[in-house]
């Protein structure tokens, strides 16, 4: 009898732990189910940014012209037009991608700045534009190193809590809880302005050869002959700068004194020309381009080569008896002299450079100076009369820093004082 009774004492002990291990077990996975249902969402300050050009199709590789940017640098080429492109998780349709069960509050702010460096190296606001667009031209077109930012930013809120959600209070009952946005709407989490934002430099590479000007000048009858070549060019650097490389003036009676040859990018509609369709303008005026030396203001547009392999360009004036330049006439027993100067594209014109230039022969022989200035005393022109006499070529050559070269050569004729130009006028 009392062996019966201990062996179903034992068994209800074992039934009542049998029984007990589950509930408890159950009810863990219940409290880890509530905890994890209200958990809060975490909603980042930012989120990520791609930048860069929308069309490729013209951005060069790196290391174009043998250029050593910062890594992720773009290089472009003026005058071209890229549209830049940003993409991030702040203009989805749903804010799914920045935080889980959130959605977004408000329309996205679209800011694109461009910063251009300085000759000393700042980096200067050009534009800043709240466009609240994913594309933007930028507006660069001039050479230079730029800086394009743009920067985004959303309002994104969680979903919250569920509303009038149960919660147990200290006494182990239950209270109803209820979370608000600024707003003041239930069953609302956390709302954040997220932001994204990227950086990107561009290197804009001149493809526009240099504007040359040159001047010269005859000492004889009531000319004033400048003293050096120094004091020709001093007499032309402001007005070059001045005037964008364009000729100062089209009046034939400003150029009495020096006959000029303008060798520049053009008019306004000709300059913004994409890299490979731009052209030159030559323009000449005075009394030294006709062998009558009758006044004359004359320009034409012209073609330029450009290497398809680095976008450098190259303008080159040839003149001859066929071409609209057909060289430069000087009388003999008459002292000249010339100057030559340059602007560059590649800093808007802003400073005038040298420029290469000489009187030569045919087999590439320097002529030097008479003195102070040059002079000859036999005629060489009407070439079929002067057959025995050496043919000249006046020379220049101009190159810019990007490698743009711009030359001119022009045979230069020596005809007798007979010729009727006296003091730089036609008589």
């Amino acid at each position: 009898m009392k062996l019966g009774y201990k062996f179903w004492l034992i068994v209800a002990a074992f039934m009542v732990c049998g029984t007990v291990g589950p509930v408890m077990a159950q009810g863990t996975e219940a409290a880890a189910d509530a905890t994890a249902g209200t958990e809060a969402v975490e909603i980042p300050e930012s989120t990520d940014m791609t930048l860069g050009a929308k069309d490729d199709k013209y951005v060069m590789p790196e290391g174009f012209r043998g250029k050593n940017t910062e890594e992720g640098d773009l290089q472009w080429l003026e005058d071209v037009g890229y549209l830049m492109q940003e993409n991030s998780d702040l203009y989805n349709v749903d804010a799914a991608a920045i935080a889980e069960a959130s959605k977004f509050t408000s329309e996205p702010n679209i800011n694109w700045e461009v910063k251009k460096e300085d000759s000393e190296g700042n980096l200067v606001t050009e534009t800043s534009d709240n466009t609240n667009k994913a594309t933007n031209d930028s507006n660069i077109t001039d050479p230079g190193y730029y800086q394009v930012h743009n920067g985004g930013a959303r309002q994104v809120s969680t979903a919250g809590g569920a509303e009038g959600e149960e919660t147990p209070d200290a006494a182990g009952g239950a209270e109803t809880s209820t979370t608000e946005t600024a707003e003041g709407a239930e069953g609302e989490g956390e709302t954040k302005t997220v932001t994204a934002q990227q950086r990107i430099g561009i290197e804009v590479h001149d493809c526009t050869s240099p504007d040359v000007w040159v001047a010269f000048q005859e000492g004889a009858g009531s000319i004033d002959m400048a003293k050096s070549e120094e004091e020709l060019k001093a007499n032309m650097v402001s007005k070059i700068i001045e005037n964008l490389g364009k000729p100062f003036s089209t009046d034939v009676k400003d150029y009495e004194e020096a006959s000029y040859v303008f060798l520049e990018e053009g008019r306004d509609e000709e300059r913004n020309s994409i890299p490979w369709e731009k052209t030159a303008r030559l323009s000449i005026a005075g009394t030294l381009f006709n062998e009558r030396g009758a006044p004359k203001f004359e320009t034409g547009k012209l073609g330029s080569k450009i290497d398809q392999a680095d976008y450098r360009n190259h303008v080159n004036v040839v003149g001859g008896e066929d071409k609209s330049l057909k060289g430069v006439y000087v009388r003999r027993n008459v002292p000249f002299i010339f100057a030559a100067i340059s602007t560059d594209n590649g800093n808007k014109r802003a400073t005038a450079g040298e420029v290469t230039a000489k009187i030569e022969t045919a087999d590439g022989e320097e002529v030097m100076k008479d003195g102070a200035s040059y002079m000859f005393r036999v005629p060489n022109y009407p070439r079929e009369q002067y057959q025995d006499q050496p043919e000249y070529f006046f020379t220049t050559v101009a190159n810019d820093k990007d490698g743009n070269v711009t030359t001119i050569r022009m045979p230069l004729y020596v005809v007798d004082t007979s010729a009727a130009f006296e003091g730089g006028k036609n008589q």
